[in-house]
């Protein structure tokens, strides 16, 4: 698709009432033009929320950029903080270092709260989950822990790999005292809750043990215009 015919579909979808649009990819940032769609989206009456979602290792150079084009905040893929199990759940190719760079930047730029997406792995990350809680309590960035979910034919998934986000919580509250919060909006996706003692807030996705598709009101547009 065009930037056109993106924007095309979006402003339809804005005067249908929807009020909430994502860049996500794939790496949306690959795209070198990026800020150019988040102004014409920025623009369309009725969009309250323009997001991204980012491995973030490009993100740093760009992020102030991204903000004066109209975005609101962004959500980093960040699976753990252990320098050697992020090369290997990124295949090799990432590097952390400019992550969190990104991560500032974008804290800096103003767009916040930073969401930080971690997929829990049993057997890969898992033992790392606390320390990277722990690493973001006070940030005021919010943390939300996905259960590793079947994604097609890429990721050999398999159910033994899968830590319930039940058996995440009953782990975070073993160590943190947590309340459990309301929704922001009917079908959010991730069960919220918070530090008892105001350090932050904790999401669980539990999209294999407790499946959310039945209400889900979201849509995706893919790069070839199937919606």
């Amino acid at each position: 698709l065009t930037y056109d015919e993106i924007l095309k579909v979006a402003r339809a979808a804005a005067g249908l009432g929807v009020s909430k649009m994502r860049l996500t990819g794939g790496e949306p940032l690959l795209d070198k033009h990026i800020a150019e769609l988040i102004a014409g989206l920025a623009e369309i009456p009725g969009v309250d929320d323009l997001a991204l979602t980012t491995n973030a290792m490009l993100l740093a150079p760009v992020a102030q950029t991204l903000a004066d084009a109209g975005l609101h905040r962004v959500t980093i893929s960040l699976d753990s903080l252990d320098p050697e199990v992020f090369r290997h759940m990124s295949g090799g190719r990432g590097d952390l270092d400019k992550v969190l760079e990104g991560l500032h930047a974008a804290e800096a730029a103003g767009l916040d709260p930073v969401k930080i997406n971690v997929v829990v792995q049993r057997g890969v990350n898992d033992h790392t989950v606390l320390d990277l809680l722990e690493h973001f309590r006070g940030t005021g960035h919010i943390v939300r822990l996905i259960e590793f979910m079947d994604v097609g034919n890429r990721n050999h998934w398999r159910f033994d790999q899968v830590v319930p986000s039940r058996q995440l919580l009953d782990q975070v509250r073993a160590r943190w005292a947590l309340r459990r919060m309301d929704q922001n909006y009917p079908g959010e996706v991730a069960h919220r809750y918070e530090d008892v003692d105001g350090q932050g807030e904790i999401g669980f996705i539990s999209s294999v043990t407790e499946p959310f598709c039945g209400d889900c009101s979201r849509a995706r547009l893919s790069a070839d215009g199937m919606l």
